[in-house]
């Protein structure tokens, strides 16, 4: 069996990123504290208890905080299949959301040789304190098996009054 048989027969499976090797927009490594270095979520874990990716506290304001990973396609993927990513995320806190403006946005590249190409994903959805899980779409066409990609996901919040903060449980893609 070759990986493309594999991929025919089992279908595309679902990766989970790790948390922990999420990286700020500029590729430098996370820390503890949200919004160090500035936009970038903070690693927050219980041994035992909790992992997750944790944004800055709003204050009756917006927080913009973002998260990246780079990648290679795995060897079962099919040419030119779209690929859907999806992240678990919720809002805590006690402050009053504006819905429309707390949104998840996903958003992909290709690099090659130092060179990131934007690919085509689908639109930033609302999340909320109910959690959701949101599911993208990174369009594959001329996307090939092994190839190199970023994703990169970034959480506003924000909050009409009172502090919420935006946390992201989990990242997979399937392919």
């Amino acid at each position: 069996l070759n990986a493309t048989t594999i991929a025919a027969v089992t279908g595309p499976q679902t990766r989970y990123l790790p948390l922990t090797d999420a990286k700020a927009d500029t590729g430098i490594p996370l820390t503890a504290a949200a919004g160090t270095p500035a936009g970038a979520v903070g690693i927050a874990r219980t041994a035992g208890t909790s992992l997750q990716l944790v944004g800055e506290a709003t204050s009756a304001s917006a927080k913009t905080d973002v998260a990246l990973w780079e990648f290679d396609l795995p060897a079962t993927y099919v040419a030119g299949a779209n690929i859907p990513v999806i992240v678990n995320a919720i809002v805590t806190g006690t402050g009053t959301l504006t819905a429309a403006s707390t949104t998840i946005t996903v958003a992909a590249y290709t690099e090659a040789a130092g060179v990131e190409t934007a690919l085509t994903v689908s639109a930033a959805q609302e999340f909320d304190k109910t959690g959701e899980i949101l599911t993208f779409t990174i369009t594959g066409t001329g996307l090939v098996p092994y190839q190199h990609i970023a994703i990169e996901i970034t959480m506003l919040v924000t909050s009409a009054s009172g502090a919420n903060t935006g946390t992201i449980n989990s990242v997979a893609f399937k392919a």
